[in-house]
């Protein structure tokens, strides 16, 4: 590489190119320019370094809890039982309601009901439970049966009558508890209000009345001229939530109310009336191979004889 002499011809000159940035540029001069930092102490230092080492810590903390938060915010709600469908407020049909009277029937206590009260039971039955309202009256009829999800109810002044010639009461197979029959060998005349393997079946009113006029098998009985076991007034078989209220029984044939390997009964407002004397066997209530049976306020006016 070949050198440059440079020469200076005056003193302004030479003076000038010493005070140039540019002047000492020569070989081996070059000069490195470095930014100006303060010096730090070792005890600053070691502040400094704590400090960063505490907003760390805490900024790990608040992100642990944070975490904690978020998974317990995303956690799968705990599943609720479905509203009611009354509860959404949407309309929910009431039970049937029928009088007796809209199938034919007529409480002037000669006319026989037992067509009205099979056809009421039967369009229950159909609509899948309902309610029989029995008005003030006399209702003549034959023994029928009832039907699940239904109510029997009996308006103040209704009274149904059992028809007394027996050949209008059915005849049903004895129960197992009583061998070959109760008061004879062989098949015994049904109730005249039955009821077998049904559900939620209630008889209830403002004290009207179920009247089995019983007197003439009584007289039948004592004369032992029945070829069968007299039939009860209201019978219920195999059957569960049986209510019975606020009714009056009376005059059965035989036992008043019999509930047998029935569940849930709940008996309560009931008077059962028999005479003091020549009503035989005419029990009351029998439960008879029942679980869970309450009775309670029933009144009884009645003598039980061999």
């Amino acid at each position: 590489m070949v050198e440059t002499a440079v020469a200076v011809s005056s003193p302004r000159a030479a003076a000038a190119v010493a005070s140039s940035p540019r002047a000492g540029l020569g070989r081996g001069g070059a000069q490195h320019h470095r930014r100006w930092a303060p010096a730090i102490s070792p005890s600053y230092r070691a502040i400094l370094l704590a400090l960063w080492l505490i907003g760390f810590a805490l900024v790990f903390l608040w992100q642990s809890t944070s975490f904690g938060r978020v998974r317990l915010y995303t956690r799968q709600p705990v599943p609720k039982r479905a509203p009611s469908v009354a509860a959404m407020g949407q309309w929910v049909a009431s039970p049937p309601v029928y009088d007796l009277r809209e199938f034919g029937g007529l409480g002037d206590g000669r006319t026989l009901n037992t067509a009205a009260f099979v056809a009421a039971v039967a369009a229950i039955a159909e609509r899948g439970g309902g309610r029989l309202v029995v008005p003030a009256g006399r209702w003549l009829t034959a023994p029928f049966n009832l039907t699940s999800k239904m109510t029997l109810f009996l308006a103040a002044g209704s009274e149904i009558l059992g028809i007394q010639d027996e050949r209008y009461w059915p005849l049903m197979s004895p129960l197992p508890s009583y061998g070959y029959g109760r008061e004879h060998k062989g098949p015994r005349y049904g109730s005249l209000i039955h009821g077998q393997d049904l559900k939620d079946v209630t008889i209830t009113g403002h004290n009207g009345t179920i009247n089995g006029q019983g007197q003439s098998w009584w007289i039948k009985f004592r004369k032992k001229v029945l070829n069968h076991t007299r039939g009860p007034l209201v019978q219920l078989m195999r059957s569960s939530n049986i209510t019975i209220s606020n009714v009056t029984l009376r005059d059965s044939p035989f036992w008043t109310l019999h509930t047998y390997d029935c569940k849930n009964v709940t008996i309560s407002e009931t008077t059962i009336l028999a005479p003091i004397a020549g009503a035989p066997n005419t029990d009351g209530i029998d439960p008879d191979s029942c679980e869970n049976v309450v009775i309670k306020t029933a009144t009884f006016l009645l003598v039980m004889m061999g």
